[in-house]
């Protein structure tokens, strides 16, 4: 069994309008003599689903002075948080609150970091490490997917060429996470199905990762299990505010189970494609996952076996590689019956493009923690079946 820590300093509220609560989770988090100055960073494309104006009205009523920062388009990159940030300062916020999905709950959770600290975010992407504590920030995800949610650390794409990081901050920035199912009520049936999809590729990641351990692994196999029992309904009657509300717990269950483990090389990759070529991450996962789980079969077959199991496929009578294989065969099927995309090839990608890609990825840290050693020929190969 292996050795693991577990220490989550983030304060947690999961449930159907919890996001009522997000007034007096913000008075706490401030000195009473002072006026709670809230920098919500969002997206705003949410303003055509009224999270943005019911956010701001909650924070309104708590006596609370909200500034909008909604510059976070499709594929913001850097120059965003040096933005936030710059927001931040001038106008004394003492607390960030962001909402939206990665990209954007990323930016926002380095606007807190970059807001108390000096420079500017080039020079963390260049090795700076942050010295002061973060502005306390509250996360509102509006896709229930981040697998930073209760780690220390955020993904940003640099401006300057489009590579991908994952940088520090420091330890407890997160001071409160509010997993609201209705905020995910507004989401199309294509964002639905690709982000449970992303869900399902980061808790298997977590699960074959070699730093899981056996509080992770239950997480993730759960996570597992409520996808599979929930994606169609939710996908296709987007008013099933239960199915919705399982798939949020599935995200919120893989976010806990990655606090203690590491994704891989289906994160890494979808990282450099939607920084180097705007393809949106979860879409990139659903076609990536199935071909990484056919290069890591044979390290963890076992694990296979459970995953398979937890997917609803019988696995009585069968070898371990013939269970293993449905595990697979099963992620391929929903991935199909949701009609997602299948070949890289269906977006603004060459296959010269692909050596690149792989060189990129490689380069992320969490390839110390895959089942299966991989290098870059194989990343290679990887993407070339993807194609």
């Amino acid at each position: 069994m292996n050795v693991f820590d577990f220490c989550i300093p983030t304060n947690l509220k999961f449930g159907i309008d919890v996001i009522n609560r997000l007034g007096n989770v913000v008075v706490e988090l401030v000195d009473p003599n002072s006026t709670p100055r809230v920098l919500l960073v969002t997206e705003g494309v949410l303003y055509e689903s009224g999270s943005i104006k019911r956010i701001k009205d909650i924070l309104i009523k708590k006596g609370c002075d909200p500034i909008i920062f909604d510059d976070i388009v499709l594929n913001a990159a850097s120059d965003v948080v040096d933005d936030g940030a710059k927001r931040a300062r001038t106008s004394h916020s003492n607390v960030v609150v962001g909402l939206g999905g990665v990209r954007a709950l990323s930016i926002a959770k380095g606007i807190a970091m970059l807001a108390a600290n000096d420079g500017e975010i080039v020079d963390y992407i260049e090795g700076k490490i942050p010295e002061k504590e973060s502005i306390p920030y509250i996360e509102i995800p509006s896709t229930p997917r981040s697998p930073f949610m209760f780690r220390d650390e955020f993904w940003i794409t640099d401006v300057r060429n489009r590579n991908s990081y994952i940088l520090p901050v420091k330890k407890g920035t997160t001071k409160y996470a509010l997993f609201d199912p209705m905020i995910t009520t507004t989401l199309t049936r294509r964002l639905t199905a690709t982000t449970a999809i992303d869900i399902m590729a980061n808790a298997y990641e977590g699960y074959v990762s070699t730093k899981s351990n056996f509080l992770s692994d239950t997480l993730f196999l759960k996570a597992l299990e409520l996808i599979n029992n929930n994606i169609f309904n939710a996908a296709n009657n987007l008013n099933d505010v239960t199915s919705r509300a399982n798939l949020s717990l599935a995200g919120f269950l893989s976010s806990l189970g990655l606090s203690m483990t590491s994704t891989g090389i289906t994160a890494a990759l979808s990282y450099v494609l939607s920084s180097k070529f705007k393809i949106h991450k979860s879409l990139s996962s659903g076609i990536l996952l199935p071909r990484v789980m056919d290069y890591n079969i044979n390290a963890v077959p076992a694990k296979y076996v459970k995953i398979a199991q937890v997917l609803g496929e019988n696995t009585e009578d069968l070898s371990v590689l013939e269970a293993a294989l449905k595990a697979i065969e099963k992620v391929r099927k929903i991935v199909l019956e949701l009609q997602l995309p299948t070949r890289l090839e269906e977006f603004q990608i060459t296959r010269d493009d692909i050596v690149n890609v792989a060189e990129d990825a490689r380069k992320f840290s969490m390839f110390n923690y895959i089942p299966r050693s991989c290098d870059t020929e194989e990343l290679i190969a990887i993407l070339q079946s993807a194609y």
